[in-house]
């Protein structure tokens, strides 16, 4: 991809190895029946092998010089290209029972996982790649360093497992870090959680993260709320379990 000068505002890292191209769209396993739905194609590195194991595809770019070669070089093979910003995205458009891929600008990753998680009853399953150390963080125990508000967030709606790591040489052009490939699978286990309530607390809770769960709460959850629900109020907000702040934003 030599012929393409990267954006730096749209943080355009392409992935030229093509051995990890194909094993990044064969984890996925895709199927003709299946709905694809591929964020930032950039130049359509994935995509390629993406349609040769599916014709229901909808792309996702945002950059128009990217949207102008997609439609010339897949002219033939015709998936949907939209010329949007994912933030800005209704996924409800694109129906049910989607599949989500895509290597995910690393500015914005955080941001566009928690603008997805609001889609999650339309998602069968997101294949992403990200920054190593933000999956790192996905993945995280309680008690670990890593672990925080997007664990936390995330975790509630979606089963996540690290998958693969991506050295930086299979980038053009090369970034600074390592990326790594995640699968997120959406589950109903905390379908009783109070969404909003549950992001005020986690707001507050890792704001202070320093502080105990007591003190970093204070004017959010009362201390009787914390003995009720069995969370020793001298923790650090890392130490409670993605299980003990659903319980804190239920309103029974």
């Amino acid at each position: 991809m030599s012929f393409v000068n990267p954006k730096r505002s749209l943080s355009q890292n392409f992935l030229v190895d093509e051995v990890f191209q194909r094993k990044i769209v064969d984890y996925g396993g895709y199927s003709p029946s299946e709905k694809v739905v591929e964020i930032g194609p950039g130049y359509g590195a994935i995509t390629g092998h993406l349609l040769e194991l599916t014709r229901k595809l909808e792309l996702i770019e945002i950059d128009p010089d990217a949207v102008e070669h997609l439609r010339s070089r897949f002219v033939n093979s015709s998936p949907a290209i939209n010329l949007e910003n994912v933030l800005e995205v209704d996924f409800k458009k694109f129906g049910h029972d989607l599949r989500l891929i895509g290597n995910l600008p690393y500015h914005l990753s955080s941001a566009i996982l928690l603008h997805i998680n609001q889609y999650k009853d339309q998602v069968i399953d997101a294949v992403f790649m990200l920054q190593r150390e933000v999956i790192d963080r996905l993945v995280a125990k309680p008690g670990s360093k890593e672990y925080g508000k997007l664990t936390v967030a995330l975790q509630v709606n979606w089963s996540i497992d690290k998958v693969f790591d991506v050295p930086p040489t299979a980038f053009r052009p090369a970034p600074k870090v390592w990326s790594s490939v995640m699968h997120m699978r959406p589950h109903n286990t905390f379908s009783k959680v109070n969404r909003d309530r549950l992001k005020r607390i986690l707001f507050a809770a890792f704001s202070k993260r320093r502080k105990t769960i007591r003190n970093a709460l204070k004017g959010v959850v009362g201390e009787e709320r914390l003995v009720q629900c069995s969370i020793d109020p001298t923790a650090r907000p890392e130490n409670l379990s993605v299980e003990d702040y659903v319980l804190l934003s239920s309103l029974d």
